[in-house]
């Protein structure tokens, strides 16, 4: 058995380099270098805290919205740069109730402050946007929104961006680099349904619109890619784990069509994961890595 494990991964390996010989050689752009450089209008600032506050649209697929960005100034500076897919439209630019100028360049945004903001200044700014990001062909390989139906014909949707980048669909300081310390994450969509994004659900707004805001808070930092949504008819239950340092509250959010035979599997499951992470990554990251084996098993 050993010996074709070791056959098959010779194989692969050969395979993949004779692939990656035979492919088209990739040629760096200028919006390639806005994305993957670390430049002074990146570096200039710390995120420390994000609330980003969208409706999502479900017969139009749009996102329309805005996110603060709280920040540590690292260095003097009046101008910075965040990222936003080029097709999504930016309203506006909001600071300390002024309305901010800034131009674009393919995914970048350069924003001009109207004074020096010193080294050591904690400050903010919201961004407002509107606009379709693109609709995911092959997700999760390929990025964009995911508008699919559940075996009861009720919507399902979704996001996959970790491979194109978060800012397909958020406003954010793109770069892996800079994970913002923590976030609120407000996500509105029709009464109809439900909507499960990362953190702790603070709580459920009914809003003029005829929406519902669910409000979910992150404590800990989190990477932009892994900022999410799921929006369906879903069913929810809670249980308690014992940890090592003491008992935790567990949230369970399963499409309601498959949540009879969802429920089984995950309260078998989850809680020996969770001890097994626990006590080999801390509780944290285990918890992390039991949601995102629930969210895409292998």
């Amino acid at each position: 058995m050993k010996k074709l494990l070791l056959l098959f991964m010779l194989v692969l390996s050969i395979f993949t380099s004779h692939a990656q010989l035979m492919g088209k050689k990739q040629v760096n752009t200028r919006a390639d270098s806005l994305r993957g450089t670390l430049t002074p209008l990146r570096t200039c600032y710390d995120i420390n805290y994000y609330h980003l506050d969208v409706n999502i649209d479900l017969e139009q697929k749009s996102v329309s919205g805005s996110n603060e960005f709280a920040f540590t100034a690292t260095q003097d500076f009046s101008k910075l740069q965040f990222d936003l897919f080029s097709n999504l439209k930016v309203e506006k630019i909001i600071y300390n109730n002024t309305e901010l100028t800034y131009n674009r360049e393919f995914n970048a945004v350069f924003v001009n402050f109207p004074k020096i903001i010193k080294k050591g200044t904690k400050d903010k700014f919201t961004v407002f946007y509107s606009g379709n990001p693109p609709v995911a062909r092959n997700p999760p390989w390929d990025g964009g929104f995911i508008f699919k139906k559940d075996s009861a014909g009720d919507p399902f949707v979704s996001v996959a961006c970790q491979g194109l980048g978060a800012s397909v669909w958020w406003p954010n300081k793109d770069h892996q680099s800079d994970e913002v310390d923590s976030m609120l994450i407000s996500i509105s969509v029709p009464k109809s349904l439900q909507e499960v994004s990362n953190g702790r659900l603070r709580g459920i707004k009914d809003k003029p619109d005829g929406t519902k805001q669910y409000n979910w808070f992150v404590a800990n930092p989190i990477n932009n890619y892994d900022v999410t949504f799921y929006i369906g008819k879903y069913a929810h239950w809670t249980d308690t784990y014992d940890g090592e340092k003491g008992k935790l509250s567990l949230d369970f959010w399963a499409l309601q069509v498959d949540s009879a035979k969802a429920r089984p599997h995950w309260d078998a499951d989850v809680k020996p994961m969770l001890k097994c992470f626990e006590y080999w990554f801390g509780l944290i990251h285990g918890i992390r890595m039991v949601t995102n084996w629930f969210r895409h098993p292998i």
